[in-house]
């Protein structure tokens, strides 16, 4: 869940391109362990000058309780559209939560979107609000990255609000049940998904820099050269 979020939040930033890169090809790696599909991460960007604040982290990560049209209203801004956003919401096929990023749902009064079951488990996890404990997203393969998450959610097991009001609005609805039936349509939009996210807020030029320390800026105006700077360099040279 920390990868997932950390991958979302960079997503939407400039300011932390390299350690982006190492994130998405990091997550890329693990999603193939864990059963997920195979791909390729577009390399070379550059880093931002500056480092996101704490404000704009939260402004650009949807918190478990948004619903559905509050995500896709968020993430359209970043050229992401529902399909994207589903396919993403995905990936929480694997990972844990704390109670406070569900309880609401549970307490004073139990969500009527969640299963009665489902929800008395989760009271014996969380037996009050503000109990600190864990629990896994995806109650069917916690450990494997597979489209039973959507299956959850046919079910009314979906752990967040932001999980299960995919399935309960309908410009959603669909592509949730297309993706429960059909795990390779799941695999192939999430790629595309993962990709488009890849590329947002690329910095060009002599936008950026390109950073000795993926913690730090570079030290005044000295900047490193990539591999193909230097190579256009030399071939300057030589005409």
């Amino acid at each position: 869940m920390c990868v997932i979020n950390q991958i979302k939040f960079l997503s939407v930033t400039s300011h932390y391109s390299k350690l982006k890169l190492i994130l998405f090809n990091f997550y890329a790696f693990c999603l193939l362990q864990s059963g997920g599909p195979d791909y390729n991460v577009p390399l070379g960007r550059r880093d931002g000058l500056k480092f996101a604040t704490q404000n704009e982290t939260l402004d650009n990560l949807p918190p478990p309780f948004a619903n559905a049209d509050t995500i896709l209203s968020s993430l359209a801004t970043k050229g992401l559209d529902a399909t994207d956003v589903v396919a993403l919401s995905g990936g929480h096929t694997i990972g844990i939560s704390h109670c406070s990023s569900f309880t609401d749902r549970l307490y004073p009064t139990q969500d009527p979107t969640m299963d009665k079951t489902f929800a008395n488990n989760l009271k014996e996890v969380c037996p009050t609000r503000d109990f600190n404990n864990t629990t896994v997203l995806d109650i069917r393969s916690p450990n494997k990255f597979d489209n039973k998450y959507y299956v959850d959610l046919m079910n009314r097991q979906g752990l967040f609000t932001s999980d299960q009001d995919l399935y309960t609005n309908k410009k959603t609805r669909g592509i949730v049940t297309s993706f429960a039936v059909n795990q390779s349509l799941f695999f192939d939009k999430f790629v595309v998904a993962m990709i488009k996210m890849s590329q947002l807020k690329v910095l060009t030029g002599n936008q950026g820099e390109i950073r000795a320390s993926c913690s730090e800026r570079n030290s005044g105006y000295s900047y490193l050269e990539s591999v193909v700077e230097e190579g256009l360099d030399a071939l300057s040279g030589l005409i």
